[in-house]
């Protein structure tokens, strides 16, 4: 869905803008009216990113045996390649997971290239509150950004602002 403008000024805004003689910007208000809505789902994957249950990994295997596989990270924090068997990925860095299926697959084949990447990451349940457009609970890709995930809710309506938000975890 496309961004609205943000809502009429405040009574408020109306108040310190007739002080100042000029309109004066909302802080963060770019961020709600630009035309390029972030896209939470083209974030590059970090190469620290450490595997996790539910993660989805597509390998890519040419040579002696083509395949194109699409694989989710289980329960157990393992992926099953046919012919090779489960390969522990939970806890790998990205950077490495690419190493390790090769190594994995070697037993089993040789004369192969192999390409590993990340395809859909876990979803993360948040909850958006207080002065914002829609608050509820949104799931969201585990890379989101709290701008990507404050957009996602609307933005905050005209009583409130980008400079108090705070993220909770647990009781921090």
């Amino acid at each position: 869905e496309p961004l609205q403008p943000l809502p009429k000024p405040s009574e408020f805004e109306v108040f310190v803008q007739r002080l100042a003689g000029e309109p004066i910007k909302r802080f963060g208000s770019e961020l709600m009216t630009s035309d390029d809505e972030p896209d939470m789902m083209s974030v590059s994957v970090p190469s620290d990113y450490a595997l996790k249950v539910g993660d989805e990994v597509e390998i890519a295997i040419w040579g002696s045996v083509d395949a194109e596989l699409l694989l989710q990270v289980d329960r157990t924090g393992r992926i099953t390649i046919p012919r090779v068997g489960a390969v522990p990925v939970a806890g790998v860095r990205y950077a490495d997971v690419e190493r390790l299926i090769t190594q994995r697959v070697s037993r089993v084949f040789k004369n192969f290239q192999l390409s590993v990447t990340l395809g859909q990451l876990r979803g993360l349940r948040v909850y958006v509150t207080g002065y914002v457009e829609r608050p509820g609970a949104y799931v969201v890709p585990s890379l989101a950004t709290m701008t990507q995930v404050l957009m996602q809710a609307g933005g905050p309506v005209a009583s409130g602002s980008f400079r108090g938000i705070q993220l909770r975890r647990g009781a921090q």
